[in-house]
C-alpha cells in the first residue's frame, strides 16, 4: 500500500469499502477519514479483495 494520502484516496473511491467501526467517515485529512487501514477487508495491510491496485489505477485514469 502507498502513503497515507494515497490509501485515504483509494478508500474514498472504493465501492467495496466497509468500515470496521460504526463511526461515520468524514472528509479526507481528518481522524475520521476513510482509509484502507480502517476497512474490514484490510488484513495485514493488504486488501483481501485485491482491489487496491484496481482502484488506484482507475483514479490515475481520471
Amino acid at each position: 500500500m502507498g502513503n497515507i494520502y494515497e490509501i485515504m484516496c483509494v478508500a474514498s473511491n472504493c465501492s467495496s469499502f466497509k468500515s470496521q467501526d460504526s463511526v461515520v467517515m468524514s472528509s479526507i485529512g481528518t481522524h475520521l477519514s476513510k482509509s484502507c487501514s480502517k476497512c474490514s477487508h484490510c488484513k495485514n495491510c493488504k486488501c483481501e479483495l485485491d482491489l487496491y491496485d484496481k482502484v488506484i489505477s482507475s483514479i490515475d485514469e481520471k
